[in-house]
Parts: C-alpha cells; sequence; structure tokens
C-alpha cells in the first residue's frame, strides 16, 4: 500500500528492476543449459531412456535456487542502500529543525537522499525562509518606533499593527 508514492515509487521499482533483471538472467543461462541438456540427450537416444524431467531436472533446480538467492542478496543491499539513504536525508532534515528550534533559520537543508526528501527539505526551506523575512519586518518595526518621537497617534496606529503582524506570527 503507498504511504507517500514520491518516496515509495522509486523504492518499489528498484525492487522491481532487481526481480526483472533476475528473471532475465535467469532465463538466459536455463535456456542455455536447457539447450545443451536437450542436445545431449538427443545424442544419446535409445541407449538411455530418460523422462523429461530426469533431462532437465539438476539444471532447474540449480538455476532456481541460484535465482532465489541471487534475488534475495540484491534486494537485501537494495534495501540497506535505500534505508542508508532515507536515513541520512531525514537525519538531516532533523539537524536542521533541531537548529532551527534553537533559532537558527538560516542553515540550507540540503537534504540528500531520496527526491522526495530532498523536495520536503526546499519546502522547509522556503517556510524558514518566509519566516526570517516575517521576524525582520516586526525588527524594521521595532527599531523605527523606537528610533525617536512620533506622534501619539502615529505610534498607536503603528504599535497596533506591529501587534496584528506578531499575532499573525505567533498566535
Amino acid at each position: 500500500m503507498f504511504i507517500n508514492p514520491g518516496l515509495q515509487g522509486g523504492a518499489a521499482l528498484c525492487f522491481a528492476l532487481v526481480v526483472v533483471a533476475g528473471a532475465g538472467f535467469f532465463a538466459l543461462l536455463v535456456y542455455s543449459n536447457l539447450k545443451q541438456a536437450l542436445m545431449e540427450a538427443s545424442y544419446t537416444g535409445h541407449f538411455r531412456f530418460l523422462t523429461a524431467y530426469q533431462v532437465v531436472d539438476n539444471i532447474l533446480l540449480t538455476h532456481l535456487a541460484g535465482l532465489f538467492l541471487g534475488v534475495l542478496c540484491v534486494s537485501f543491499a537494495v534495501f540497506f542502500l535505500l534505508v542508508r539513504r532515507i536515513r541520512s536525508g531525514i537525519g538531516r532534515v532533523t539537524e536542521v529543525l533541531a537548529a532551527s528550534g534553537e533559532g537558527d533559520l538560516s542553515t540550507p537543508t540540503e537534504a540528500p537522499g531520496l527526491k522526495a526528501i530532498a523536495s520536503y527539505g526546499k519546502q522547509l526551506d522556503a517556510a524558514r525562509s518566509h519566516t526570517l523575512s516575517r521576524i525582520s519586518e516586526i525588527r524594521e518595526e521595532l527599531d523605527m518606533l523606537s528610533s525617536g518621537p512620533h506622534a501619539p497617534e502615529e505610534f498607536r496606529k503603528r504599535w497596533d499593527a506591529l501587534k496584528g503582524k506578531i499575532g499573525g506570527f505567533a498566535p
């Protein structure tokens, strides 16, 4: 079941590619070996009476075992490589979120790994950039209010606008 096709689609395609490549390799090996076995069986002719199963059983069994073990090993390798890439990307995102909690909103995420994680990192950077610009606007307005004397009506108007900005920023 897909929870996030952007994240899981590529991983599913990797495993499908492993299975298809294994099936292709299996077909090539079995074809060449069965061709040889059937050729040898036709030469023996009436001297040995073997069933079709007896002619190809060892070939199929060894290649099926090899197919199973090969696909299993490559699938494990792909799985662990994907987990490693996902962990590195998510680890970077969590580092950036922790830094954001401590006040650092300018360090770019640049999350490695899967495309969905990198896309999330870019979205996170955009949100942090927007937050940083809003904080800069509030600081500029505070500097303007504290810079000198203002008429009471103008001060009250700017102060109310600043409270509105702060309230919209942090409810």
